[in-house]
């Protein structure tokens, strides 16, 4: 039998009430299983079409948004069976099949919700998910053997907060870089009425350009510096400030000043929940409906994030 050995390292000084976040995580799947909005569909409905040519809308958004969710889980048919069964529980008036579904849905502007506070911190990264297994059969038994593309997300999210701010989806190979996205995304929120205190970005966003972008808009920059860089370079007098305060503290320093860890839990920590909870493979086929296919998976996920942190 083998003995038990004392755990290595520092001992873990955990500061997360976790019984609070027991209950949130509880809350969080209560979301598909509250029909309170159901009270106002057809003050929604008569909202909605106020003022519409042509034919009117027969099922509300927030139904719609609903099975947005659910196709995360389901095919269009499947949301179908869903809704039909909460009719007939009696918890839902009407329902609508997964042609009306499929188009609703892809009309629908999944807009991510706006932050709680008009005050920010964001950190940006990407991350890969995979095209449907189908694809990658037929690529893999007669394609030309080449590695297959998949789906690009770039989010920028509040690593304090850890909540979703923008998103980006792209086939890879294709889109912006992720610092040009970086800073599209941070504009956006500037314009929103937000104010941005801190950035946070890996080696790959240390450009003279970002650094610019947030001198100009007094963004404190905790981005990871480059082994090589070079303080005298010209091009950024912001840049050139920055590494040699980090040349000077060294890596572990800077990274306790800046913060720098805390841009796991904006980014990396986001990619794995959101893969683990709504998987990290699409169903959808083409290109376009892939990429809205990622998208929806950290629009859900916000959703529901915000849903269960009002309910508590």
């Amino acid at each position: 039998m083998v003995s038990k050995q004392k755990r290595w390292g520092k001992k873990v000084a955990y500061i997360r009430d976790w019984k609070n976040v027991n209950k949130t995580y509880v809350q969080r799947a209560t979301f598909y299983l509250d029909f309170e909005w159901a009270e106002s569909w057809h003050d929604e409905l008569v909202e909605m079409n106020n003022g519409k040519r042509g034919a009117q809308y027969q099922f509300p958004n927030s139904l719609i948004k609903l099975q947005a969710v659910w196709l995360n889980y389901f095919s269009y048919r499947g949301a179908e069976g869903i809704t039909r069964q909460l009719v007939n529980l009696g918890h839902l008036p009407e329902y609508n099949n997964y042609s009306t579904i499929q188009r609703r849905v892809r009309k629908l502007s999944l807009e991510i919700p706006k932050p709680k506070s008009n005050e920010i911190s964001a950190a940006t990264d990407g991350s890969g998910i995979k095209m449907n297994m189908g694809g990658e059969y037929f690529e893999e038994k007669y394609g030309d053997g080449k590695r297959k593309k998949f789906i690009k997300v770039v989010i920028t999210a509040d690593p304090f907060e850890k909540d979703i701010l923008k998103v980006e989806v792209s086939v890879e190979g294709e889109g912006d870089s992720e610092p040009t996205i970086s800073e599209k995304h941070m504009k956006s929120l500037i314009e929103e009425g937000n104010t941005i205190d801190k950035f946070f970005g890996d080696g790959s966003f240390d450009k003279h350009e970002l650094f610019d972008f947030c001198d100009q808009y007094r963004i404190e920059p905790a981005i990871k510096i480059r082994e090589n860089a070079d303080s005298e370079a010209e091009g950024s007098w912001k840049r050139s400030a920055e590494v040699k305060n980090y040349k000077k503290l060294g890596y572990e320093k800077w990274a306790k000043k800046k913060q720098y860890g805390r841009r796991w839990t904006g980014t990396e920590g986001i990619f794995s929940a959101v893969k683990r909870i709504f998987g990290e493979r699409v169903r959808s086929r083409l290109v376009e409906q892939m990429c809205a296919e990622a998208h929806r998976k950290f629009w859900a996920y916000q959703i529901i994030k915000r849903y269960a942190e009002e309910k508590m």
